[in-house]
């Protein structure tokens, strides 16, 4: 199984940037370039910062962690790493050093609270997250009135030869397993980082679905599309409070039984 991929296991910010390079498609090709345009630099400096000596301000690093989607204790760690590395004293960088083991402990122990079963390997997860049929499978299996491949099949709209694939590495991945001949959920939670690959297609794969949804106008479903002029205090406020929203939600949705499914997505962005 192949460790979870995660800031907090890095010690140098520069390795941790250039790890996550590696991981984007074409193993980063063009992503200095991109990066350089997020944070309003040359490709140059970019480089220079990456690969040799430079190294970023504390601005740049705190816009570069919007960028990787890093979410306040990524990026506080981040920022962290930073100031270590630039640290003129041994006596600064030595209480700096506390700190960087202070956090890694932090997230040892918040890591470990997080239900996992199983840990898919990366192929694996590549797999289930290429198609929102697999969750969508794996959600439903946990319904008594879908636990076989005709019933979902038929809930989904989509051909039993699919459907019966999809079990099957479900099954073998230990997702799903066999109960008296009926599908059953396994272990309650995948866990998918924020700094992962794949998250834009787990996203994608969704929102794709939501779009579907719109042209079949049902009242069980919502759907809100709200662009609007406001000030940089509630932009900053709404997108405080939207982490927290879910969290919210989310406490209340694993004790509730399970009867239907739903997605939710929350686009809220700067146009």
């Amino acid at each position: 199984m192949s460790k979870t991929f995660t800031v907090f296991t890095y010690n140098d910010y520069k390795k941790y940037f250039n790890a996550w390079v590696d991981l984007q498609p074409k193993q980063g090709y063009g992503e200095y370039r991109r990066v350089a345009q997020a944070l309003n630099l040359s490709t140059t400096m970019v480089s220079q910062v990456f690969k040799s000596e430079k190294h970023l301000s504390l601005e740049m690093a705190a816009d570069l962690c919007d960028y990787l989607g890093l979410n306040e204790d990524e990026t506080d760690y981040f920022l962290l790493l930073v100031e270590f590395q630039k640290a003129g004293s041994f006596k600064l960088r030595a209480k700096l050093e506390r700190q960087i083991k202070k956090s890694q402990e932090k997230s040892a122990k918040l890591e470990s609270k997080i239900k996992r079963d199983i840990e898919l390997s990366e192929s694996d997860k590549g797999i289930y997250y290429s198609s929102w049929l697999y969750q969508a499978t794996r959600l439903l299996s946990d319904i008594d009135s879908y636990n076989d491949a005709d019933e979902i099949s038929q809930r989904l709209n989509v051909p039993k030869n699919q459907i019966i694939k999809v079990m099957q590495f479900l099954i073998e991945t230990n997702l799903c397993r066999r109960d008296k001949g009926k599908l059953k959920m396994g272990p309650a939670i995948t866990h998918l980082t924020a700094g992962s690959p794949i998250v834009t297609r787990h996203h994608l794969n969704w929102r794709v679905r939501g779009y579907q949804h719109m042209t079949m106008p049902d009242e069980k479903n919502f759907f809100a599309t709200v662009p609007m002029v406001i000030s940089e205090t509630l932009a900053e406020k709404i997108r405080q409070e939207l982490p927290q929203l879910v969290q919210n939600i989310l406490t209340e949705v694993a004790p509730s039984p399970s009867e239907t499914v739903r997605c939710m997505n929350i686009d809220f962005f700067e146009f």
